[in-house]
């Protein structure tokens, strides 16, 4: 099971976000600020090896875990 955590952001930003998430057909904030992440580190979505747009979502880790003997 996966733990949640709280973190506080201006109103500003939080508006920001969730027209972001209406934007992109996002599940979740959590979704949309895992985008964010990926987007900022300069990792394209098709190196975790499924679509972002798809359901079924990987981790870096999963990724690496799947991907270990191919390396």
């Amino acid at each position: 099971m996966t733990s949640t955590k709280t973190i506080a952001v201006s109103e500003s930003v939080w508006e920001r976000l969730k027209e972001r998430m209406k934007r992109e057909e996002a599940r979740s904030l959590s979704e949309v600020v895992a985008r964010l992440l990926e987007e900022a580190s300069g990792a394209p979505s098709s190196r975790f090896g499924v679509h972002r747009r798809l359901k079924a979502k990987l981790t870096q880790e999963e990724h690496e875990e799947i991907t270990r003997d191919l390396h």
